[in-house]
C-alpha cells in the first residue's frame, strides 16, 4: 500500500476513519484520530513535492477551509496544550477543550447566534477554540477531506 501517494492515503486512511467517526459521532478517539490524519496529510505532500512538511501545511492552509483547525486540534490532541501554531488566536487550545455537545445548526458548521443549535440535533464532538469560536469536529473533519479531494493539485501525483 502507497500511503506516501496522497490519493491512497485519503481514500485508505482518512477517509475510512472518518466514515467510522460519522457512525460515533461523540467519540473523543475518533475526532482527534481523523484530526491527526487530517493534518499529517501535509507530511505526504510535503514528500512528494519534495518540500518541507511546514510548507506543505501552509499551502494547505491557504487552499483548504478549516485546515488550520484541523491542524491546531491535532496537535492539542497529541501534546495535550497548543504552544506553537501560525493563527496565534489558537494557541492555548487543549486537548480538554473538547466536549460534547449538540452538532452544528447550520451544514456549514454555524449555531444560531446565541451559540445554541437544534434541540434534536446529534451529540458530536465541539470544541471551542481560545478565540472563542465554537466548532463541530466531525463536520469541519468531512468538509476538510472534501476540499482535500478536490485540491487535485495536491490529490494527484
Amino acid at each position: 500500500m502507497a500511503f506516501s501517494n496522497p490519493k491512497v492515503y485519503l481514500e485508505k486512511l482518512a477517509r475510512p476513519l472518518l466514515e467510522r467517526f460519522e457512525k460515533e459521532p461523540n467519540s473523543y478517539e475518533l475526532a482527534v484520530s481523523c484530526s491527526i490524519i487530517l493534518y499529517h496529510y501535509c507530511d505526504v505532500v510535503a514528500y512528494v513535492r519534495n518540500i518541507k512538511p511546514y510548507v506543505a501545511a501552509k499551502q494547505l492552509t491557504d487552499k483548504v477551509s478549516n485546515f488550520e483547525i484541523i491542524r491546531a486540534l491535532a496537535n492539542a490532541g497529541k501534546h495535550v496544550e497548543l504552544t506553537h501554531h501560525p493563527n496565534k488566536n489558537l494557541l492555548g487550545l487543549k486537548a480538554q477543550d473538547l466536549q460534547i455537545g449538540k452538532g452544528a445548526a447550520f451544514s456549514d458548521g454555524t449555531f444560531f447566534s446565541d451559540g445554541t443549535s437544534f434541540d434534536d440535533s446529534p451529540d458530536t464532538v465541539m470544541v471551542t477554540t481560545p478565540d472563542g469560536e465554537t466548532y463541530d469536529v466531525l463536520l469541519i473533519c468531512n468538509n476538510v477531506l472534501e476540499n482535500l479531494e478536490k485540491e487535485v493539485e495536491f490529490y494527484e501525483v
